[in-house]
């Protein structure tokens, strides 16, 4: 099996490791945050720590980079890379090319892995396309093989549209609670329900979602009531708008 090493376990590195583990991955980690790592090494048997970064690219067949972006170029500099192995960053807006230049001879990646790795429910883009770090991130949930990078700047927003889906499900929570619902039955309901919508779309990917939308919704009914107000108060295109936000910031972070 691929031996993977991840250099900076911070809270997403360490939603990696807890993904990984539930495939028994071997994991070597990088020393730092060394709480952290040790609970992890106990807690899973597949999992070591590194007496340092030089040997988490030792022994490793894929590394994944996971240090905040602006210090990726400064980790990865000077460490043994060699030919053959895979340097996959899950930072944000850093270009390829930045990574490439960092891991040479090893081939660079840029991937979008999200928190719901920690239960291998991710859905992972990814780039450039290669089947053996796909078998790898397909491990946390899905993996999607991007074929350019401006494609991948567009498909890693959608990082963020994952974590903005908690404050559109908690608004729709509270406001179940507010109305009367106990509390924990309308954080599961909200939740449930944003979930069956992502399965019918799933289960239909060649209808468009305000096709499916179109097809239940019955005129003068309770949906129609809700969907005037969205519309009228222009709430569905600000959803746009942030996604324009995200994009923009994240090229920001790159430099583009």
């Amino acid at each position: 099996m691929t031996r993977v090493g991840i250099l900076g376990v911070g809270y997403l590195g360490e939603c990696l490791v807890e993904g990984l583990a539930l495939s028994d991955t071997p994991m070597l980690l990088s020393p730092r945050s060394a709480d952290r790592v040790a609970a992890l090494a106990a807690r899973h048997a597949c999992v070591r720590v590194a007496a340092d970064n030089a040997e988490v690219v030792t022994e490793s067949d894929l590394v994944f980079l996971a240090v905040k972006p602006a210090d990726i170029a400064h980790v990865a500099q000077g460490l043994p890379w060699r030919e053959g192995q895979r340097a996959v960053s899950i930072a944000a807006g850093i270009r390829l090319a930045t990574i490439a230049e960092a891991v040479a001879p090893a081939k660079a990646f840029r991937s979008m892995p999200i928190a719901a790795s920690r239960i291998a429910r991710s859905p992972t883009a990814f780039h450039p396309p290669d089947k053996g770090a796909e078998a790898v991130l397909a491990r946390l949930g899905s993996a999607h093989p991007i074929e350019t990078e401006a494609e991948f700047e567009t498909a890693g927003v959608f990082g963020a549209f994952y974590a903005l889906t908690y404050a559109y499900v908690g608004e729709a929570a509270d406001w179940a609670a507010a109305n009367g619902l106990e509390a924990g039955a309308a954080r599961a309901l909200a939740a449930r329900m944003a979930e069956a919508a992502a399965a019918a779309i799933l289960q239909a990917p060649a209808a468009r979602p305000q096709q499916l939308l179109d097809d239940l919704m019955t005129e003068g009914g309770i949906t129609e009531a809700g969907l005037e107000v969205l519309q009228a108060t222009g709430a569905l295109p600000r959803w746009s708008e942030a996604l324009d936000a995200s994009l923009a910031r994240a090229r920001k972070l790159g430099g583009g």
